[in-house]
């Protein structure tokens, strides 16, 4: 049901405790790629209000919305947390499994209901869902009535395994869990990827390459091993923060000053039209370590609500 899937994802994208069999302690071990958003802490922002606003348009969407009415299901309200993570299915292949792992309160009867009327069956404590060839290549499964699991087969199996045995090893036996101190505790959203071996998967991360600044940073991230993002609403700010790991100087300063290029190039481009932009512009810095370039900075609340109504006004055009 890729379909399902997609609705998933595109509800996700912080890190304090992992608790015993939360949607975070689901992590896999081997994870490539992890992202988390914490919805619970949205919803009392009036800031991320209008995120939500955007995101309740699935209730009017046909399919979506009759799936979540018979699931008896409300995303916005149901869900605190929702992890997505893909890990490789071979050491050197290029294939992976995905995992979405959401926490909160679900109806678990109906939500069965729901898939299991749209062509899911039941195998052992889990469900498989048909795809649109009627191929059978995702999972779903609901190990209690706060969490709830969707993914490739294989993926949701060791997650309910993984569930059964109080959680994955993920904080202690993972050199991509090393680095997530890096990232702000109170963020309201981040990701982390292993770029080296998701490259193997999907290209690695990818700049677009139309600008000279975007081909420098683009051919500098071919030798970073870890890059993250993260966002922290405090209500009357987004705080934004992202960072990059190298072992070799070069790379290091090339990306410093590609992002130091960008950052100026895009205050020259608005000084005349938007002038007000060039404040905002003014609050992100960059800084280097000896294997690490982080830049940083805050975006005002009447920035993101300009931005956002400009975004809406475009795609209703």
């Amino acid at each position: 049901m890729k379909k399902l899937l997609l609705t998933c994802a595109a509800l996700s994208l912080a890190i304090p405790a992992f608790a015993k069999n939360d949607a975070l302690s689901l992590i896999p071990n081997d994870a490539v790629t992890v992202g988390v958003v914490r919805l619970a802490d949205m919803r009392s922002s009036p800031l991320s209000s209008t995120l939500f606003q955007k995101t309740d348009e699935i209730s009017t969407n046909g399919d979506a919305a009759a799936f979540l009415h018979d699931a008896g299901l409300q995303p916005t309200k149901d869900i605190d947390v929702l992890m997505v993570a893909t890990t490789p299915r071979t050491a050197l292949g290029t294939n992976a499994d995905v995992l979405i792992a959401a926490e909160g309160r679900f109806d678990v009867d109906r939500l069965t209901s729901a898939l299991v009327s749209r062509g899911a069956t039941r195998v052992d404590n889990y469900l498989l869902l048909p795809n649109n060839n009627d191929q059978r290549n995702g999972a779903a499964a609901f190990p209690d009535a706060h969490l709830a699991v969707v993914g490739s087969v294989d993926a949701v199996k060791a997650a309910l395994t993984a569930y059964a045995n109080g959680g994955t090893q993920f904080l202690t036996a993972s050199g991509l869990a090393r680095d997530l101190g890096r990232i702000d505790p109170n963020a309201t959203a981040w990701a982390i990827v292993d770029v080296a071996r998701a490259r193997r998967i999907a290209g690695g991360p990818h700049i677009s390459t139309e600008s000279k600044q975007g081909m420098m940073l683009n051919n500098a991230l071919k030798t970073v091993t870890t890059v993250a993002l993260w966002a922290t609403d405090s209500g009357d700010a987004l705080k934004l923060g992202a960072f990059g790991l190298s072992s070799d100087p070069q790379t290091l300063q090339d990306v410093e000053d590609t992002l130091r290029g960008a950052l100026s190039a895009m205050r020259l481009a608005v000084q005349d039209k938007n002038p007000d932009l060039v404040t905002v512009l003014r609050r992100f810095s960059v800084s280097r370590s000896d294997n690490a370039v982080t830049i940083s900075g805050s975006l005002p609340a009447s920035a993101v609500r300009q931005y956002m109504s400009h975004h809406h006004a475009a795609e209703s055009r």
